[in-house]
């Protein structure tokens, strides 16, 4: 297929799939987030499945960090590099529940196969804390976002943004799935106790987003730059996901972090988190700085990490 096919078909699933028919004129060399093409993180990790199962090909694994904002040029570009497969994937479908991590997907999965799946999901969620001690191993991208300029993302109609008070406590609780509630608690408890800020969307009297920033970091990560602090734990509740909450709550976050002297945020973000690296890269204007390695085996956690060619190792992550 020439280069001028691949760009039409690119340009009719945006326009077609992710923009429901508009006719505005789409510029090819405009970046594919907000302030261009106009695609939100689910519209953009959609476009790359759309794109794969179009064209039959299995596009780059570091398609989200290893340039800068894409356009439909640089699309065009990456799909006429990638060699073709035998492989597909599922054509976009914005009906589909945005689901983060890999035990939400699993619950979701199974929750499609009646009483059996159930039952299933039942074991999983027992054994899963288990696991989670005995043995884990994931990657994660590190990511840095300069604070000298505001990030333009539009806050959603009927969502109010504020820092956390008291009393919200019991209204951030159901934001997490049963298997997390309550580690996610402690963890919560134990950030605001370090003198972490906390932040939060509102949708009338409800909590529907949590983030977090910290000056020291968390219970893995510790924060080595004086200018810089770290952002984690964002939660969106599941029934407002793809709205842009949370990149609303984050963006209010970076003007939070400026008014209190930081000059840049910095965070990680597990690579299979498709959505998460869409919307930081695309949208937010993180920028990655290296890679990393968590694994945790019987209790002990030990992270490597990679920075701007420097490889380094401990208990703890330094950012």
């Amino acid at each position: 297929m020439s280069r001028e096919a691949v760009e039409q078909e690119i340009v009719r699933i945006v326009r077609e799939e992710l923009l429901l028919g508009s006719e505005r004129p789409i510029q090819l060399d405009a970046a594919l987030g907000d302030l261009g093409v106009g695609l939100d993180s689910l519209g953009l990790v959609n476009l790359l499945a759309a794109v794969e199962d179009l064209f039959g090909l299995d596009l780059p694994d570091d398609i989200w960090t290893a340039r800068g904002p894409l356009s439909v040029d640089d699309l065009v570009d990456i799909v006429a590099t990638t060699p073709t497969t035998a492989a597909s994937s599922s054509p976009a479908d914005r009906t589909a529940p945005v689901l983060h991590g890999r035990m939400e997907r699993l619950e979701f999965a199974l929750a499609r196969r009646g009483a059996v799946g159930r039952a299933a999901w039942t074991a999983v969620r027992l054994a899963a804390p288990v696991k989670r001690f005995l043995f884990t191993r994931t990657r994660h991208i590190l990511l840095e976002r300069r604070l000298d300029d505001v990030a333009s993302v539009a806050r959603p109609p009927g969502i109010d943004l504020r820092l956390y008070r008291p009393g919200d406590e019991g209204d951030i609780s159901g934001l997490w799935a049963p298997v997390h509630a309550r580690r996610s608690r402690l963890v919560v408890e134990r950030s605001l106790s370090r003198g972490a800020i906390a932040l939060v969307a509102v949708q009338g009297n409800r909590v529907v987003a949590f983030d977090l920033i910290s000056a020291t970091g968390d219970d893995e990560v510790d924060v080595t730059r004086p200018d810089g602090c770290y952002g984690f734990f964002l939660t969106e509740a599941r029934d407002v996901r793809g709205r842009g909450i949370g990149l609303a709550l984050v963006a209010y976050s970076f003007n939070v972090a400026r008014e209190r002297g930081f000059r840049v945020q910095l965070t990680h973000v597990w690579e299979g988190n498709t959505a998460m690296l869409a919307a930081a890269t695309q949208l937010l204007g993180f920028r990655p700085i290296g890679t990393s390695r968590r694994m945790r085996i019987a209790g002990l956690t030990r992270w490597s990490w990679q920075v701007e060619g420097k490889r380094r190792s401990g208990r703890r992550l330094l950012l």
